[in-house]
């Protein structure tokens, strides 16, 4: 009786969440370029009704308002005019979710692959670890345990703002420390006593602070018309913490890569890179979790195109344009492997290899420095290299170039 009983509740607990997987799954808005045709399809057990107060042209059929489709099977959409349509999703004749599918005016922007030297710095001090401090009584005492914690940015300490180390040590000196620190996004105030060191006199918290950071990465792409760009294709993520670092600003200056690490299995190599620290040639404004972006001081070059929705991606042959020497461009042969148009990761949407035995033979496939390397596809910028598998550096993730660029 119980194990009947029991039967049933794991059947109904794989039900919903399978239900729930389906929901989370789907994503809020799908984009299309107008005029062009695109192939939906998704395994997915709800009804779907499309509404639409302009034409679309579904499976070579001229249709207006609401038409209901079968979204196991492929189903061809266009639209001749820019604009929205709703995908509503229906169980049991009860709408559960809605997406919006857009059709975008074509949009162009330069696909670079230029390597660059980065250098961010934090917004406030960025907190590494909690130690001790050695009083004047010979005692090592912990006035930051268990309140400041490793991956903190304090951005303000008795009321002074704080941009860099030397100014969290003045502010403190006082003998006592009302700080703003941000964790995990969210602002708080937290107050702690500073140790006086019996080693130099100074008024200590006992943590280890960072105020800025540096490397290399390649530009994904180039706007003209309003000088930004997108890079990395990830974010730039603190080396001791693994937190995305939250940063105030940041350099973009002139690099020549000079060496190459050849990465291997087991052990990612890496582009060695010459950066002119006097030469500065933009501005990076946000880190997040789909790239860094800013602004270009000029046009740094690159070949124009389309950029290509997720809907464009298709499994099969590509190419990336990438700096491995100097600062010349070359263009090589990758393969699309797989493509998951419904992750909720901003940054592993694809997966790539490298098909191109020159790349292969001059640096192992991919390495650190390759981040933001552009993908093109069938005359479009679809994506960039993000990832290496660290298992086989022929392999790796990409990113959809929508999930960088604001095409909203």
């Amino acid at each position: 009786m119980y194990k009947k009983k029991y039967l049933i509740l794991c059947v109904l607990l794989i039900i919903l969440l399978y239900f729930l997987l389906q929901y989370f799954f789907i994503p809020k808005s799908i984009y299309m370029t107008t005029g062009e045709s695109y192939v939906m399809k998704m395994d997915t057990f709800f009804d779907c009704e499309i509404s639409s107060s302009q034409v679309l042209n579904i499976n070579n059929k001229a249709v207006k308002d609401n038409i209901k489709i079968d979204l196991k099977n492929e189903n061809t959409i266009s639209s001749k005019e820019d604009g929205n349509a709703k995908i509503n999703l229906k169980m049991l004749g009860v709408t559960i979710k809605q997406i919006e599918l857009k059709f975008m005016p074509e949009k162009r922007v330069k696909a670079v692959g230029q390597t660059v030297g980065i250098c961010v710095n934090t917004d406030g001090v960025l907190v590494l670890g909690v130690g001790s401090v050695k009083g004047e009584e010979n005692k090592y005492i912990y006035p930051s345990k268990d309140i400041i914690f490793s991956g903190d940015s304090i951005i303000e300490a008795n009321g002074i703002k704080i941009n860099k180390k030397e100014d969290l040590m003045a502010a403190i000196q006082s003998g006592y420390a009302n700080l703003t620190v941000v964790r995990e996004g969210e602002k708080l105030n937290v107050s702690l006593k500073p140790i006086k060191s019996k080693e130099d006199g100074t008024y200590k918290l006992g943590i280890w602070v960072r105020d800025s950071t540096q490397g290399i990465g390649t530009i994904t792409y180039y706007d003209s018309k309003d000088q930004s760009f997108g890079a990395l294709g990830h974010p730039i993520k603190d080396v001791d913490t693994g937190k995305v670092m939250e940063i105030k600003n940041g350099e973009v200056l002139e690099n020549e890569v000079c060496d190459i690490e050849k990465g291997k299995a087991g052990e990612p190599g890496a582009l060695i890179g010459k950066t002119d620290f006097d030469k500065v040639i933009g501005s990076v404004e946000k880190n997040g979790e789909n790239g860094i972006f800013g602004k270009l001081n000029y046009d740094i070059g690159g070949v124009e195109l389309p950029i290509g929705y997720k809907n464009d991606l298709k499994i099969g042959e590509a190419y990336i344009y990438c700096n491995n020497t100097g600062k010349k461009i070359e263009k090589y042969k990758i393969k699309i492997e797989s493509i998951n148009k419904f992750t909720t990761s901003q940054n592993k949407s694809f997966v790539v290899s490298i098909d191109d035995k020159r790349l292969i033979d001059l640096t192992g496939g991919i390495v650190q420095g390759m981040s933001g390397s552009p993908i093109i596809q069938n005359g479009k910028l679809v994506g960039a290299i993000t990832h290496v598998f660290t298992n086989d550096p022929t392999k790796g993730y990409g990113i959809f170039i929508e999930n960088m660029i604001d095409v909203s």
